[in-house]
């Protein structure tokens, strides 16, 4: 069978993780389109020769291509953001793309239209975002599928939820999303309860509420904490008594990247911080989920069921297809492949930070007032013995 190789513009860029996953597939990205000067950088060292647009405000017209990629900003969508949904100043963002779209005359229209953001979405305001989005793509003529993809099953030892929005003028979209899916193998564990021979991975900036615990793999990595600084996600290791914080060059490759990806110098001769570095990580697309997504637009396998569901009405599922005013959810997985699992304590290339007895300590008081997580004395114990040592070092 032929295989397919589409031309892709970017929009909303960052450093590429959309773009690097679908050209390991096949594809070739055109142009770029980051405001971020140190996200232009990254993709100005790793992908030589394409060129970046400034700005989306700043695009008259959408240049000719196959796939226009667009992993739009979060900020006004996610749990741990602003919540102020798709109307954002950030979020928002994304009614740009539309804008550019509908100039176009509908045969010249992009044949295929990639989103992808944060799962809260589909609950936030009601999915009132995702209602906004799959909309508009009606209205331009678009058949649209949508699914929650875990990145984990790729491999890599990191829980990463997130929305994949693909969408097509011509083609049935469900023959991409919907060609693989896989039962769900319960990772994660409860902090209650603990295995010597495991790591755990957990926010350390977190404690009242939750800690996005993970048993051989690490929580989301996140672009910053609520107080707007680096905060790598930590593992503890109860056989060795230790706790740190991961490398950045780990964090990278758990995105897919290869290490250093963002180790960079820029136009002014300074090299991109860490926090900095922590920040761009964070905000990117798994690069093993787009490849996926790439390897299925060069050679469509076909949607593994024409079941199409129930009809969605008041809220939105995590999978769901639709054209015009129809809509229907779709029962599959976050699982879309079933490679083998890599446990974090056999990932990590370099060792961990130990976390700083204040560190330590902020987490610990926090963890004492929580009401909705139930600790292990093991853990809590340990903690206390790490930063004892981290005091005796003082």
């Amino acid at each position: 069978m032929r295989l397919i190789s589409l031309k892709v513009v970017s929009l909303f860029s960052g450093i590429g993780g959309i773009e690097l996953g679908l050209h390991q597939s096949g594809h070739t990205t055109e142009i770029f389109c980051e405001v971020d000067p140190l996200a232009k950088a990254v993709l100005s060292k790793n992908f030589p020769g394409v060129k970046i647009e400034d700005d989306i405000n700043e695009i008259r017209e959408l240049p000719s291509c196959d796939l226009v990629a667009a992993g739009f900003p979060c900020q006004d969508l996610s749990q741990a953001g602003g919540k102020e949904g798709i109307d954002g100043s950030r979020s928002g963002l994304v009614k740009k793309l539309f804008e550019l779209i509908e100039k176009k005359e509908h045969a010249n229209r992009p044949p295929w239209i990639l989103i992808e953001n944060v799962p809260y979405m589909l609950r936030l305001n009601r999915g009132k975002a995702m209602s906004y989005l799959t909309s508009v793509l009606s209205e331009l003529g678009y058949t649209w599928a949508y699914r929650t993809v875990d990145a984990r099953c790729f491999g890599l030892p990191q829980r990463r939820h997130r929305v994949i929005l693909l969408a097509s003028l011509f083609e049935d979209p469900k023959d991409v999303i919907f060609s693989q899916d896989h039962s769900e193998p319960d990772l994660d564990g409860k902090p209650s309860v603990v295995d010597h021979s495991n790591y755990y991975g957990f926010y350390w900036t977190e404690g009242l509420r939750g800690v996005g615990w993970a048993r051989e793999a690490v929580p989301p990595i996140k672009c910053g904490s609520s107080v707007g600084i680096a905060s790598p996600p930590a593992v503890w290791s109860p056989y060795e008594d230790i706790v740190g914080t991961i490398n950045i060059r780990d964090a990278e490759r758990l995105q897919g990247f290869p290490e250093d990806w963002t180790n960079i110098t820029t136009e002014t001769g300074k090299d991109i911080k860490e926090g900095a570095r922590w920040r761009l990580v964070g905000n990117a697309v798994s690069v093993r989920v787009s490849k996926w997504i790439g390897e299925n637009l060069s050679q469509p396998k076909g949607s593994i069921s024409d079941f199409e569901g129930e009809l969605v009405t008041k809220t939105w599922p995590s999978a769901a297809w639709g054209y015009g005013d129809k809509k229907y959810k779709v029962p599959v997985s976050k699982w879309v492949a079933n490679t083998e699992q890599i446990a974090i304590s056999e990932f990590l290339n370099h060792p961990l930070k130990p976390l700083s007895a204040r560190a330590l300590n902020g987490f610990l008081g926090r963890a004492a007032r929580c009401t909705n997580v139930n600790y292990s004395d093991e853990f809590i114990n340990s903690l206390e013995r790490c930063k004892d040592r981290q005091l005796q070092k003082v």
